[in-house]
């Protein structure tokens, strides 16, 4: 998969140009995401979203008239079942080179001490290491997967959970840490992104996280009253997230 054409082919699969090209290419010419001569890392975890988030990069580089480069990085958490051999190898059929940084995430997260807030403090330690990295390579940007579903999510959980409107920016500065943090699926649906990595057959790795599944997770309760929602309005998505489509510049 080595020559330009097929490996554009390859990415854009048929039938993805109104679900996920339109609403990426919107998405970056919005908010500006990508310049020349940026230097992209891309958060690869090996999941759906990151690996759709690395696709729809090295389409616009493929197609769009812009010298830019991208560097994949995977923080790996030493779970012995995540092996992410799988994600070297689909970033080298792409023509990158993922670059791989080991913690002891795992045993920080799940070890005989209970971690109050895991999730938050998970994040928050991995964007660290990603950031250190890119200062180390004078990067100066980040993409991370996160899509629509994931922003309207996190502010109905800031309401009820938080009592505030935070928002999760589709492209923002990170002041703390010089570096522009950039969202290509920001107007993407989880579902059509399913279907992507779906019909691709993309090398996605099974997370072993218990919190992502958990029956106690606050992001999974807010995700059924949405689903709940949707049942009485299919385009319920879509209307919470032009609602708050204010907030999020």
């Amino acid at each position: 998969m080595e020559k330009k054409e097929n490996i554009l082919s390859y990415i854009e699969g048929k039938n993805f140009s109104k679900t996920i090209w339109s609403p990426v290419g919107k998405a970056m010419h919005t908010y500006n995401m990508i310049e020349k001569g940026d230097r992209i890392a891309v958060g690869v975890s090996g999941g759906k979203d990151s690996l759709t988030t690395l696709n729809s990069l090295v389409r616009i580089q493929k197609i769009a008239n812009i010298d830019f480069e991208i560097i994949p990085i995977h923080i790996h958490p030493n779970i012995d079942k995540a092996s992410f051999d799988s994600i070297k190898e689909y970033c080298e059929k792409l023509g990158l080179k993922l670059q791989v940084e080991h913690t002891n995430l795992n045993d920080m997260l799940f070890g005989e001490k209970e971690v109050k807030n895991p999730c938050f403090l998970c994040g928050r330690i991995r964007r660290g290491i990603l950031y250190r990295m890119m200062k180390e390579q004078n990067i100066n940007k980040l993409a991370l997967g996160h899509h629509k579903d994931d922003i309207i999510e996190t502010f109905l959980m800031n309401v009820f959970y938080q009592g505030n409107m935070k928002m999760m920016k589709p492209c923002y500065e990170s002041e703390e840490y010089g570096v522009k943090v950039i969202r290509p699926l920001a107007f993407v649906e989880e579902k059509d992104i399913i279907r992507y990595v779906n019909k691709l057959e993309l090398p996605v790795v099974k997370s072993d996280c218990p919190y992502e599944v958990s029956e106690n997770s606050r992001r999974l309760r807010v995700k059924n009253l949405i689903k709940d929602l949707a049942k009485e309005n299919k385009d319920v998505r879509s209307v919470i997230f032009n609602s708050i489509r204010d907030l999020l510049k």
